[in-house]
């Protein structure tokens, strides 16, 4: 017999199908040229149905960004144990990051927008910094949780060193969505080791 959702269940799973078709449209269209129309369009749903879940792209956006600080909180705790392993943190910790940008190819250019957009649009600088925040405080508490684990003392503030670290990822990852044969994957792996390496390293 098969299950009938709740009023409420039936509501959450329409909203987790409009925020993952808009996830898809911002990172093909970018947030500018992205319409509501499209997202609905790309979730199934009438336009009303959209509205009826969601004020328009900002608060569309910033539902983005929560479910990105949920799985890359969750990322970096799998990061975190694969780097509790006896072989090299930083070598598991790498093959677990690259793992991540597989499963989720269109992360690097999400990211992209929402580092535009907070640097960009006012009316949403201060909600896109405290997801940011957020973020950075997660990977900042892997770090600390890996050093401990090894016997290592991070060579700057767990915070400190996680931005760095995430500028320095951000950064290859955005090479490599633009053009992956530039970067290839044993090149790839060998910097993501050796950012992640120089920030946990015993000094």
């Amino acid at each position: 017999m098969a299950t009938v959702m709740s009023r409420k269940e039936a509501q959450e799973q329409t909203r987790e199908r409009v925020v993952a078709a808009a996830a898809k449209v911002f990172a093909r269209r970018g947030y500018h040229r992205a319409t509501v129309d499209e997202i609905a369009t790309e979730a199934g749903f009438t336009i009303g149905a959209l509205y009826s879940n969601f004020a328009g792209k900002e608060e569309l956006f910033l539902a983005i960004a929560d479910r990105q600080v949920e799985q890359r909180a969750g990322e970096f705790r799998a990061i975190a144990e694969a780097a509790e392993g006896e072989g090299d943190a930083s070598s598991e910790a790498a093959a677990q990051f690259r793992n991540v940008l597989e499963a989720d190819p269109d992360w690097p250019l999400l990211f992209y927008e929402f580092w535009s957009l907070s640097v960009r649009n006012p009316e949403l600088q201060g909600e896109l910094a405290k997801r940011r925040d957020a973020n950075r405080d997660a990977l900042a508490e892997t770090l600390e949780r890996v050093a401990k684990r090894h016997g290592f003392e991070l060579r700057f503030p767990a915070p400190v060193l996680a931005t760095a670290i995430a500028a320095s990822l951000n950064g290859l990852a955005f090479e490599r969505a633009a053009d992956p044969k530039a970067l290839p994957d044993d090149v790839f792996a060998e910097f993501v080791t050796a950012v992640l390496g120089c920030a946990i390293a015993a000094p």
